[in-house]
């Protein structure tokens, strides 16, 4: 009895431990992604400041933050050997930026042709993100049509001939997105942790006994206890109903109780 006592009292504190360290890195990865929205060094000092353990108890004050702001500039200075200007710099966070798109054009009437203009500028989703696993992705975009666009001949530059409207997707908004889906952990029999953007280890409540492991179950949104071989009196290595969940030797299907 004294033994289960304590196997029990071991158990919490692993299990208190592990849910106190998902905290932790949930509350790292939204820091992370702040930062990489923040466009100035205050906005960023704003964001550190409300992140912390005390700044979450109270309010910034304006003029402690922009003393702190005055000092880093202050030290940024001090820091500068070579005299040379300092330029603040500018966060390139996630957003539409602008690149050159060439214009196609058809070289079956001779290679001496090109178009006016060569290239055109659209925005693309573009910048830095919290992590690698988060691609800045498009999710607005807007359709642009060009027009007119020329077609000239460089052996007659009298010639040119006016080419067809061109339309190209214009993007006007972009995220930061997790790159991983549900599918792809399920498939590793693992779930999908949308703020880390990992595929991590389900957990079943209650919590599975010794000779079982909590799985992901194909065609299943809920996770199971799972035992190595099929249990006796069912058809898969987990229990088909609901409310049981496998026996600490993976004998039988036991209810759980609450």
């Amino acid at each position: 009895m004294r033994t289960v006592f304590l196997s029990t009292i071991v158990f919490l504190v692993l299990l208190i431990n592990h849910v106190h360290c998902n905290e932790d890195e949930h509350h790292k990865a939204l820091v992370r992604a702040q930062l990489a929205r923040a466009k100035s060094i205050q906005e960023a000092l704003i964001i550190l400041k409300t992140s912390s353990k005390a700044g979450r108890m109270s309010m910034v004050a304006p003029e402690a933050l922009k003393k702190e702001q005055q000092e880093i500039f202050t030290t940024a200075r001090r820091l500068n050997k070579n005299g040379r200007s300092l330029t603040e710099p500018r966060n390139g966070g996630c957003e539409p930026r602008v690149i050159c798109e060439p214009v196609p054009v058809d070289r079956s009437s001779g290679n001496n042709m090109i178009s006016y203009p060569q290239c055109l500028e659209v925005h693309r989703c573009g910048g830095c993100c919290q992590e690698a696993q988060f691609p800045c992705v498009a999710v607005e975009e807007k359709p642009v049509t060009f027009s007119p666009l020329l077609l000239i001949s460089l052996d007659d530059t009298d010639k040119y001939e006016i080419n067809r409207p061109w339309t190209l997707m214009n993007h006007t908004k972009c995220e930061c997105k997790c790159g991983k889906t549900e599918n792809q952990c399920q498939r590793e029999g693992k779930v999908l942790d949308a703020t880390l953007c990992q595929c991590i280890k389900p957990r079943c409540t209650p919590e599975c006994l010794i000779s079982s492991t909590c799985s992901m179950i194909p065609d299943s949104n809920e996770p199971k206890c799972t035992c190595r071989r099929r249990l006796p009196g069912q058809t898969s290595n987990y229990c088909s109903n609901a409310n049981q969940r496998p026996n600490a030797m993976c004998t039988r299907c036991e209810t759980v109780s609450g």
